[in-house]
């Protein structure tokens, strides 16, 4: 048997393994109040500019939640808190990644309801994702950040179908 054989049998039992949705797929499936997440806009200033600087689709993201099922509840904080320490990064950095995947329609019909999100276990040295990374933001480049973030058109989130 060829390798390419072996290959392409492999991952055709993946694919119909995977959770798929049913036809209806572009249906909304879950409602949730932009308003308890701030709209989408971060209470934090350097997350603010963080968003202004990297360009995340917060609309995929919204989309993922409105029609993919995934649960977004553990990032409400992020967006309505005054934080900037590692676990507001690493937050937001899941929330690059799942936006630019649900950008490029990779989820399609996939049903995200048993993905685990915000799982990462820093164990023993837990204490260091409170560390507040804004303490070391020079206090003379603020008024350079309110700017950025000022001058930057950040899109509202508004949930559709696709």
């Amino acid at each position: 048997m060829k390798v390419s054989t072996i290959l392409v049998g492999a991952l055709a039992a993946v694919a119909t393994a995977a959770p798929t949705s049913t036809p209806a797929a572009t249906e909304k499936r879950v409602a949730f109040d932009l308003g308890s997440f701030n709209n989408f806009g971060f209470a934090n200033q350097d997350l603010q500019y963080l968003l202004a600087i990297n360009n995340f689709d917060l609309q995929a993201f919204a989309q993922l939640a409105a029609f993919n099922n995934l649960n977004i509840g553990g990032f409400q904080n992020l967006f309505v808190n005054n934080q900037f320490d590692i676990n507001a990064l690493l937050q937001l950095q899941q929330i690059a990644l799942l936006s630019q995947l649900g950008g490029l329609g990779i989820f399609g019909n996939f049903d995200l309801s048993s993905l685990q999100l915000n799982v990462f276990d820093l164990g023993l040295i837990g204490g260091i994702g409170g560390f507040n990374v804004g303490s070391l933001i020079d206090q003379s480049l603020i008024p350079q950040i309110q700017t950025i973030i000022q001058q930057t058109q950040i899109s509202s989130v508004v949930i559709k179908k696709e």
